[in-house]
């Protein structure tokens, strides 16, 4: 029987990474970072055997440490184009953000291109001799994939991060997956019931509209992968006025570049198209001054306000009550973004900031909620086994009990656990 290994990600979020052997070959789905102090990764693992690495998609999660791997094997990598890409990206700040504080360089980053066989949705490939590979929709990012891995008849899904719910940017999961024996999951959101997206995307549209008539700007500080690209489309396809600008910095510069090359995952590549013609690009702080003066939009990571362009914005706009911050994330307990929607002020570098502009949020999750993960792990047919993972203790264990009640087979996966599959 094959054994998977559940290297990270267990009872946490972060340094996602399962390690499966059958005989005297293996392969690695994902390989991802938590970022301590120092950042953290799963164990290392064999690479004589390995035959090759798989990853869900690009966030630094699932795909910081892949570097560390492929240094070690010339395994390939398989990715849809866009994860390639777009990890390349986040690996190439995270050497800059932890100051090289990673057991890999700039380098070696280059052999997530080079050791790279991209695999298109639906397509399945072998590996090595005991494996075959499928890569399936997962609907969370462009690009990002739910893997299914064929061992000794057995089918085994790793659902990465998914969204079952289309977005402007984002086709939804696919719902109707073919028969597995295991399923390991995410469990994310297993506690929370998201708000329907329709009413959140028109609350964020009215706020930015109300902020921009009294003469304000909106600064909407979104993550660089995924949610600013959303952002821009949700409002290219709403009523604000042209006069009205739209900026965009930071990182979501380069990725909307990227997203332009692969149109094919997304909902819809004109109107990201439309999104990228209408908007301006900042490149330096000279740009940034103007655009606060002039008003308008300002998209820009850091999505937390922790570092990045949008924490420069911040401090030119925290004490006019005409301007808008506005959140349209979750942010984690102990962030800059947390401390402002939680008190209405935030500590920086020592320096309080007492902030008297209007403070919003507007949350557009990329996962699936409680009601949306059931719904669609239900539906894989079979009576597969589910191992939960990618999770807070909590939601981890409240979808197993979930799921135990609709009288299916599941448990909470722990670090470095091996089972029989």
């Amino acid at each position: 029987m094959a054994q998977l290994t559940f290297l990270g990600s267990c009872r946490e979020v972060g340094r996602s990474g399962f390690y499966l052997e059958e005989k005297k070959e293996s392969v690695l789905v994902d390989y991802g970072v938590k970022f301590t102090t120092p950042p953290s990764f799963p164990d290392m693992i064999p690479t004589d055997d390995l035959q090759g690495v798989i990853l869900t998609h690009a966030h630094l999660d699932h795909s910081g440490g892949i570097p560390k791997i492929l240094r070690e094997s010339d395994a390939s990598l398989f990715c849809t184009p866009a994860t390639r890409d777009l990890s390349q990206l986040l690996l190439r700040d995270m050497i800059k953000i932890s100051r090289g504080n990673v057991p890999y360089d700039s380098k070696d980053i280059a052999l997530v291109r080079r050791q790279c066989q991209a695999v298109a949705y639906e397509e399945t490939i072998p590996l090595g001799t005991p494996f075959e590979l499928t890569l399936f929709n997962a609907g969370h990012i462009p690009g990002s994939a739910m893997v299914s891995i064929r061992v000794n008849g057995k089918r085994i899904l790793f659902t990465g991060d998914f969204n079952a719910t289309e977005s402007q940017l984002n086709p939804g999961a696919r719902k109707n997956l073919p028969k597995h024996d295991v399923v390991v999951t995410e469990s994310t959101y297993a506690q929370r019931i998201n708000p329907p997206r329709e009413k959140t995307e028109e609350g964020l549209v009215d706020t930015v509209l109300e902020t921009l008539e009294r003469g304000g700007s909106a600064l909407i500080p979104a993550f660089g992968v995924g949610r600013s690209q959303e952002i821009m489309c949700i409002l290219e396809q709403s009523n604000i006025p042209r006069k009205y600008p739209i900026y965009v910095d930071g990182m979501a510069r380069a990725v909307n570049d990227i997203l332009v090359r692969h149109p094919q995952y997304l909902q819809s590549p004109k109107s990201l198209q439309r999104a990228v013609s209408r908007s301006i690009t900042i490149h330096d702080s000279r740009d940034r001054t103007q655009a606060v003066k002039k008003g308008g939009i300002i998209i820009s990571p850091a999505g937390m306000l922790k570092g990045g362009a949008s924490h420069l914005y911040f401090k030119m706009m925290h004490d006019n009550p005409k301007h808008s911050i506005i959140f349209v994330s979750y942010q984690i307990p102990g962030t800059p973004g947390a401390e402002l929607l939680a008190t209405g002020k935030v500590v920086v570098n020592d320096r309080e900031f007492k902030v008297t502009a209007d403070i919003r949020q507007h949350h557009l999750s990329s996962h699936s909620d409680s009601r949306g993960m059931l719904d669609m792990l239900l539906k894989i047919p079979g009576e597969p086994k589910f191992y939960t993972v990618h999770g807070e203790s909590e939601s981890c264990e409240a979808l197993v009990e979930r799921l135990e009640k609709k009288g299916r087979n599941a448990q909470v996966a722990e670090l470095n656990e091996t089972v029989e599959v």
